[in-house]
């Protein structure tokens, strides 16, 4: 709309936590995702400026599911807003923010980083929730030449580990192994993959 302001119209992403950006693989250094994310048709507002990034969400379905000529699911109109805060602090940069939305969520989520590591962390508040969280983390030892670690950890005791290789600021490699129990309850161990991504 103007410089720091956009609205958008149509399917896309709900504004709810770091996990969004983290499934473009330009943005995310791991080869998996930390959780699953929503996307939805309605319209959406973001607002960017002094340091605070807003982001607003409405929308949903307005037509009921029909089986057989019944209703099994109604149509629902909902919202989801995500405000976060960035600041410079000890040679750190830091990105603070929470999200809610009309299904009772609160997430609160942090960024650090600089030019050595970069950890990433969501909490949900939420009761239903019961304390899940993800974090994840990125070191990239200067003497590396191009090669980082990878660790990360979730509620779900699942573990994540691996390493990677920037081959230049557009294109980079990464391994990952992933132990531990998953959401079914089954046992993951040492599940790998690999992936190779460039942006454009």
């Amino acid at each position: 709309v103007v410089d720091g302001v956009t609205l958008t119209f149509g399917s896309q992403a709900e504004p709810y936590g770091l996990a969004w950006g983290l499934h473009r693989p330009s943005n995310n250094w791991f080869a998996s995702t930390p959780r699953e994310h929503t996307i939805s048709n309605g319209v959406g507002f973001g607002l960017n400026k002094w340091g605070v990034e807003a982001n607003f969400f409405y929308g949903g379905s307005t037509e009921d599911v029909l089986e057989e000529g019944v209703v099994t699911e109604e149509g629902s109109q909902y919202w989801a807003t995500r405000v976060s805060y960035g600041i410079t602090l000890a040679g750190l940069d830091s990105k603070f923010g929470l999200s809610l939305n009309s299904d009772e969520a609160q997430l609160v989520d942090v960024s650090l980083g600089n030019s050595l590591f970069t950890t990433s962390l969501e909490y949900d508040l939420s009761e239903e929730a019961d304390g899940a969280y993800w974090v994840r983390g990125v070191v990239t030892p200067p003497q590396a030449q191009g090669a980082f670690l990878l660790v990360g950890f979730n509620s779900d005791e699942v573990v994540t580990y691996g390493v990677g290789y920037k081959c230049s600021d557009r294109m980079k490699v990464v391994s990952e192994f992933t132990s531990g129990t998953d959401s079914d309850g089954n046992d993951i161990d040492n599940d790998f993959a690999i992936r190779a991504s460039y942006s454009f």
